[in-house]
């Protein structure tokens, strides 16, 4: 110990014995510290100046005007003033041409166009033939990497806050126009107008009450089609070997249902693939039963309680399908009338099926009877026992047949009514889009899968049955108004304040956000990417800044009592002392000059020091025992931290090699500690954090001071190589 200790107060001394080797070390220790506040204060908050992103707007809009109104309504001009307004982006108004190229120079980031034809196609909600208002969006992707992310929540949103004001300005002024109206009720133009308005909603409000009906169907076709699953798996388990093929057409039938973001379009698909996996089970489990019967002679006991097992799962095959010929029976009434005779021929041949598959199991026990009282069945009792398998099977197939040939079209046109439903209700039809969307990630069985196919798809039924049955209700309304010309009840119903309805009607969903953790900026976030590659890249020119070994002349004034683990450890001394003063002037800057907002100061100096002790450890013992290719290892280490050390990206969405490195990252740990610091600690993920980090310490030292010795040859042919070439060093 006290030959290191003099090893490391004399390598002090000598950093500071002169004017210049004083300069490097305040440049070692100061750089790394400037490298993090540099980065850090420059994504400080760049969400503050989105403002200075230009955005091109292009008003072709040439308004609408009608003989009945003494007035002409311009969308786009309203939109444009709006804009004017709003000073989230530098909004620039200019021509369609101008902002279109603009746009593909790099000027603008992005353009909107109005199109001439936008308010015309707004006021065409009041005529028969209506169709939507659309505009014309160019982004240019090209300009920056970061650009959609820097217009406040990105281009995706940008669009929607725009679809959002021209929703509520669409809306505000359709129930203008009809306030206008009300104003003139005497004029026939004005009662076509309306009654046309009225019609619209009549037929909205049908479209969702067929939507709910569909999807209520489904839901009882799903809960069928999962039942049966269970209970034909149930039935190929007693198979064993001979059923192999039917499970794996089972398992297929799962797969054909797994995927839950279609699963309107997909339920019946799945009753019919539960059918036929079902029929290939009976063929299967009747072959395993001839099997038995040929086993009897040697091995009664396990044939007679196989057979008994098989029985009872017939039992529950017949019970799960007279549930599902229950569930297609209470469908009747909500299918059209040309599918009612469909269904109520599939219903009676289930009965007939129920029957059969009693029959068998009772055929079943009575030759498991026979066997164990060692009486043979007999040839008689085994062929009738193969022919009701063979008859289920058949049956079960000639019900799938007319399933898929008779009612699922009927089914299938049922969806067809849905999907229009969805077209004129773009956000509605998005969020159920989107419910079914988060199913796809759940994993598990493609039982668990189905019911939460069903559970969405009863619910997505009842939210539009009580939309249909809300717009009806106006519908009535606002059809008494008509017909007795109540101008009073007509304004009642669309509101006073068109303007106030418009802006719920366009954003009818607020979302509150709860921040686990908060960071306060963005540049906080960074804060341990930017803190730890800087305190790596400072340890990197420690090592090629420092001599990694001592002098001849000092390792002679030391004589024989020097050992290679006491200079090892002495000389690292320096290294250690100066990567603690990196991460303290580092991580106090950041604190007292960036004020970075901390939730626990002193375990943000704490992460600060850990890493810094473990970086310079490593690239220490990798220069001192390699030479210079310990130097190209340490920059190879740095290159991989850059990216997978989760400190700029999530480490789940990046490549599998880098996400099967990351845990062998000394920064990545870091960060962690780091994170916990600045926002606050998670149990002891601190903790465990710091002890991952130091576990890279006792190979290194195992490196530095166990086979260091035997790699000194190495490092003697490696320089000597190097020093022949009179160019390398």
């Amino acid at each position: 110990m006290k030959t290191m200790w003099h090893i490391f107060t004399g390598d002090v001394r000598r950093m500071a014995s002169n004017v210049v080797s004083i300069i490097i070390t305040i440049g070692l220790v100061v750089i790394p510290g400037l490298f993090t506040w540099f980065n850090v204060s420059a994504c400080w908050d760049p969400f503050a100046n989105t403002k200075n992103l230009q955005f091109a707007i292009a008003n072709e809009d040439e308004g609408y005007s009608s003989d009945l109104l003494p007035m002409k309504i311009s969308v786009g001009s309203e939109i444009v003033n709006s804009l004017r307004a709003n000073s989230q982006l530098d909004w620039t108004f200019t021509t369609a041409d101008q902002a279109i190229d603009g746009t593909k120079s790099g000027e603008y980031y992005a353009a909107v166009v109005i199109p001439k034809d936008f308010s015309r196609n707004m006021m065409t909600f009041f005529d028969a033939d209506a169709h939507h208002a659309t505009l014309d969006y160019y982004d240019n992707e090209k300009s920056n990497a970061l650009a959609p992310h820097l217009t406040g929540e990105g281009a995706d949103e940008i669009s929607a806050t725009i679809n959002q004001m021209f929703a509520k300005e669409l809306v505000s002024s359709a129930l203008g126009i009809a306030t206008a109206l009300i104003n003139n009720l005497d004029k026939p133009e004005a009662q076509q107008r309306l009654a046309t308005f009225n019609q619209n909603i009549s037929a909205l409000a049908g479209t969702l009450t067929d939507a709910a009906t569909a999807l209520s169907t489904y839901s009882a076709l799903t809960g069928g089609a999962q039942t049966l699953l269970t209970s034909t798996a149930s039935l190929v388990h007693s198979a064993d070997d001979a059923a192999s093929s039917a499970s794996g057409e089972l398992t297929t039938a799962k797969q054909s249902v797994a995927d839950l973001s279609a699963a309107l379009g997909t339920s019946a698909s799945a009753l019919s693939g539960a059918l036929s996996s079902s029929a290939d089970a009976f063929s299967a489990v009747g072959s395993k039963a001839k099997s038995l019967f040929s086993d009897a002679d040697t091995q009664a006991g396990d044939s007679a309680s196989a057979l008994r097992a098989m029985a009872t799962r017939v039992n529950d095959q017949a019970a799960t399908y007279e549930q599902l010929r229950n569930r297609l029976d209470a469908l009747s009434n909500q299918l059209p009338q040309q599918a009612q005779q469909s269904l109520k021929t599939i219903v009676s041949r289930f009965d007939a099926l129920v029957s059969l598959q009693h029959s068998l199991a009772d055929k079943l026990n009575s030759a498991a009877s026979d066997i164990d009282s060692n009486v043979s069945v007999s040839q008689g009792k085994r062929e009738q026992i193969n022919n009701l398998f063979s008859q289920a099977r058949s049956m079960i197939s000639g019900i799938n047949t007319d399933f898929s040939s008779s009612l699922k079209p009927d089914l299938d046109s049922m969806l067809a009514s849905f999907s229009s439903a969805g077209t004129q209700l773009a956000s509605t039809a998005g969020d159920i889009k989107d419910s079914f969307g988060d199913l796809d990630s759940i994993t598990g069985t493609a039982n668990e899968q189905l019911t939460r196919a069903n559970e969405t798809i009863t619910k997505a039924s009842e939210s539009l049955s009580r939309a249909g049955k809300q717009l009806t209700d106006f519908q009535s309304k606002f059809s008494a108004a008509l017909e007795s010309g109540d101008a009073n009840t007509i304004k009642q119903l669309l509101g006073s304040d068109p303007s106030s309805l418009a802006s719920a009607l366009s954003a009818p969903v607020a979302l509150k956000r709860h921040a686990v953790f908060p960071v306060s900026t963005f540049g906080a976030s960074l804060a341990p990417f930017y803190t730890f590659i800087p305190l790596w890249v400072g340890a990197l020119l420690l090592g090629v800044t420092l001599q990694p070994e001592l002098s001849k002349k000092r390792r002679a004034k030391l004589g024989d009592k020097l050992k290679p683990h006491q200079e090892f450890l002495g000389h690292y001394g320096i290294y250690c002392l100066l990567a603690l003063c990196q991460a303290t002037f580092d991580c106090g800057g950041t604190l007292l000059f960036l004020k970075l907002p901390v939730v626990h100061p002193w375990l943000f100096m704490l992460s600060g020091w850990t890493a810094s002790f473990v970086f310079s450890l490593f690239v220490y013992t990798m220069i001192v025992s390699f030479a210079n290719v310990g130097k190209a290892i340490s920059v190879l280490m740095l290159i991989m931290q850059i990216s997978g050390s989760d400190g700029a990206y999530p480490i789940s969405i990046l490549p599998a090699l880098i996400s099967d490195v990351h845990p062998f990252l000394p920064v990545s740990y870091a960060v962690t500690m780091m994170r916990g610091a600045i926002a606050g600690v998670y149990g002891n993920t601190y903790w465990v954090a710091m002890g991952k980090l130091l576990c890279f310490v006792p190979p290194l030292l195992l490196i530095g001071l166990v086979l260091r010795k035997p790699l000194m040859k190495f490092n003697t042919w490696y320089l000597a190589k190097v020093e022949s070439t009179q160019v390398l060093t």
